[in-house]
């Protein structure tokens, strides 16, 4: 008997709010937390990958997917958009043995235990030869950010508990207290933003609800922790990429210590969603148009079979427990039923695909799996919106 698809159809909200006039000469700072392969860049074994092998999980790559798309969405809108970096580990090895590093970088050396290429031991250095810079530092950052003073920071991370921990959330710091931002606006921003982000149905929750936000001063969620010592411009705050004077958040978008959140991180297109909803959310605080585009986006996996794996421990009762499908294929047709795209889902064991920019109006997705039955919907897209299935 042939093996069944599980898909469930949604469509993602739209939040309207106001405050600006569009993102047009607006500047944003997007900045892609950590930068290299190495053991501070929070590398984690998969089902296929050791650890600290550079195909496994670094916070480094899924941070930088997402601030990309963000950013070429802002860029379509008239926004200038400033990144402290936009490769990862990308100094080479000329470079390193020519000895450009400063006292800042030294902390980004990879010990000689860790079996990574020595191309991927320094991650900063002023510009990649074309202009761009490539900074790390937190401290540089800051600096930077405050010299700037952008009309938008944001720093886009992923959270971590312990390995095979089921806690997987969504929360936004800012610099100082609860209800009581070191620079203002900066917890308006989050609240803006938290609806967007918060709507992931290829997720699984464990805490907080979309009206029920975790926007939260970073000195309060650490317990109060006292500021500490200034950076060098003179600014207190518990988080060092934090310490600067413009409006301005960080995000954890999720726990990547959440195994099958992390294997959905292992995916390009996943991680270009998260970017585009923080996108909608920077856009609604700025009241921008609407994109004419819509997206398909879902999980493939099997209807009857639960995942087994020692690295996928997963919340009961959730689509998390099906086993997502490797190398399968989802065809996409217009209402015509000509195929238009197609998409091969990875082997990285979470059966994500995605199509993007897509005229609104009815499309057919098919879906093809070695031993599994074809199976096909109608889905329709919307301006603006992303439709799931999972």
């Amino acid at each position: 008997m042939m093996k069944k698809f599980m898909l469930i159809m949604l469509v993602c909200m739209c939040v309207m709010c106001g405050w600006a006039k569009g993102l047009k000469g607006k500047t944003i700072y997007l900045n892609p937390g950590h930068g290299g392969y190495t053991t501070g860049d929070r590398p984690t074994a998969t089902i296929n990958h050791e650890m600290m092998d550079t195909l496994s999980f670094y916070e480094t790559r899924s941070n930088l997917w997402k601030a990309l798309e963000t950013r070429t969405h802002l860029l379509r809108d008239g926004a200038k958009v400033i990144m402290s970096r936009t490769k990862s580990g990308y100094v080479t090895q000329a470079q390193m043995e020519k000895g450009l590093l400063n006292e800042n970088q030294e902390s980004h050396a990879v010990p000689s235990k860790d079996k990574v290429d020595p191309r991927f031991n320094r991650v900063e250095t002023d510009d990649d030869g074309t202009g761009q810079q490539q900074i790390v530092a937190l401290e540089r950052i800051a600096c930077q950010v405050d010299s700037i003073k952008p009309d938008y920071f944001l720093s886009m991370h992923s959270n971590a508990h312990k390995n095979g921990s089921k806690v997987n959330y969504l929360v936004m710091l800012f610099r100082g207290e609860t209800g009581k931002p070191y620079f203002e606006n900066s917890d308006s921003m989050a609240r803006v933003m938290w609806p967007y982000v918060f709507h992931n149905p290829l997720s699984v929750w464990s805490h907080y609800a979309i009206d029920k936000p975790a926007v939260v001063g970073d000195i309060s969620w650490m317990g109060g922790t006292p500021p500490g010592t200034p950076n060098r411009i003179g600014v207190n705050g518990y988080y060092a990429v934090l310490k600067f004077r413009a409006p301005g958040f960080l995000v954890e978008g999720s726990f990547h210590t959440y195994d099958p959140e992390r294997q959905r991180l292992l995916n390009r297109d996943y991680c270009r969603l998260e970017g585009i909803r923080y996108y909608r959310g920077i856009r609604a605080y700025f009241r921008g148009k609407p994109e004419k585009v819509g997206y398909i986006a879902g999980t493939l996996k099997s209807a009857t079979e639960m995942m087994d794996h020692p690295r996928y421990t997963y919340r009961e009762g959730t689509t998390d427990q099906w086993k997502p499908i490797n190398q399968g294929m989802v065809y996409l047709y217009d209402d015509r039923g000509v195929n238009i795209k197609a998409y091969l889902t990875d082997q990285e064991w979470n059966g994500v695909f995605a199509f993007f920019d897509l005229k609104p109006g009815t499309y057919t997705l098919r879906y093809k799996a070695y031993g599994y039955e074809e199976f096909s919907e109608k889905v329709v897209v919307k301006a603006d919106q992303t439709t799931y299935t999972l």
